[in-house]
């Protein structure tokens, strides 16, 4: 068909003999659609020669208009000029109308939570900086994020008490960095290696075994990269901390240890909630 003079919508509900309504049509001469039935709207229409004549209607009542059979017939004139009629068809059965409801229900629920999450994470966020300007004096340098997770250092401390820091991070929806993956070894590393940080705690204790494990997560096995000739079996020695001399590889220490220098910190680990 070398020339576009209509196009015409038509519905039937019934799909075995089905009797056909125009519902919608465009032509050249006048170049806009009109709605032929009170049962729909006209989102746009046009004829284009160049192969991009369309005609887009919407349903009023799409519940019980949804179904049955549509025609979009096509006149115009071929190469010749000779009149020419072209038309195809669409079923839609019940089943495939109400698995297109089906999904769009599945979508609403979808934005739903993600709006939920969204206004939760706006919330937490909120509850984060109003903790974080409530304790300043702990001097928090913010990392990256990392796996949905955001690390703050709190360094220039004297003293570290393990209860007293795992505290501080809880009331800011976070804990003392917990390691499990080599991923996120390397990224603590890098990390500190951008800080001026001495020393650093992080969230391991040693248990009566001498096995190590998280206190937060305590069903997630440690993962660790020692610093040279570590770790040695001491019974005071329960805590764990990184050191910049050992290119920030984990040591057993003391928990609670002091140091005049006040080159002492931590790092609470803050998870980002999820969707």
């Amino acid at each position: 068909m070398s020339t576009v003079l209509s196009l015409v919508i038509a519905h039937s509900n019934a799909t075995d003999q089905p009797v056909y309504s125009f519902v919608a049509s465009v032509n050249e001469f006048e170049g806009h659609a009109h709605n032929i039935s009170h049962d729909v709207e006209v989102i746009s229409g046009s004829i284009d020669n160049h192969g991009e004549s369309s005609l887009h209607i919407r349903f009023k009542y799409p519940d019980s208009k949804m179904t049955g059979v549509y025609v979009c017939e096509v006149q115009g004139f071929d190469q010749i000029g000779r009149p020419i009629t072209k038309y195809t068809k669409l079923q839609i059965l019940p089943k495939d109308a109400q698995e297109i409801f089906n999904q769009m229900d599945v979508l609403q629920n979808t934005v739903n939570a993600f709006q939920t999450c969204r206004e939760g994470q706006l919330m937490l966020f909120d509850k984060l900086i109003q903790k974080l300007s409530q304790t300043s004096e702990y001097n928090f340098t913010a990392s990256a994020f990392f796996n949905g997770h955001r690390y703050l250092l709190a360094d220039m401390i004297p003293l570290f008490d393990y209860n007293v820091y795992q505290n501080v991070c809880n009331s800011i929806e976070g804990y003392l960095i917990e390691l499990d993956t080599p991923d996120e070894m390397v990224f603590f590393e890098r990390f500190l290696a951008q800080t001026n940080a001495s020393y650093v705690w992080i969230g391991a204790k040693k248990d009566h075994d001498d096995s190590w494990y998280n206190e937060h997560n305590s069903s997630v096995r440690p993962l660790f990269t020692w610093a040279p000739g570590q770790p040695v079996n001491d019974d005071t020695h329960n805590c764990m901390c990184a050191s910049l001399k050992d290119a920030w590889k984990l040591s057993p220490c003391l928990c609670p240890y002091f140091h005049t220098q006040s080159d002492l910190g931590y790092i609470c680990e803050v998870p980002e909630p999820n969707c």
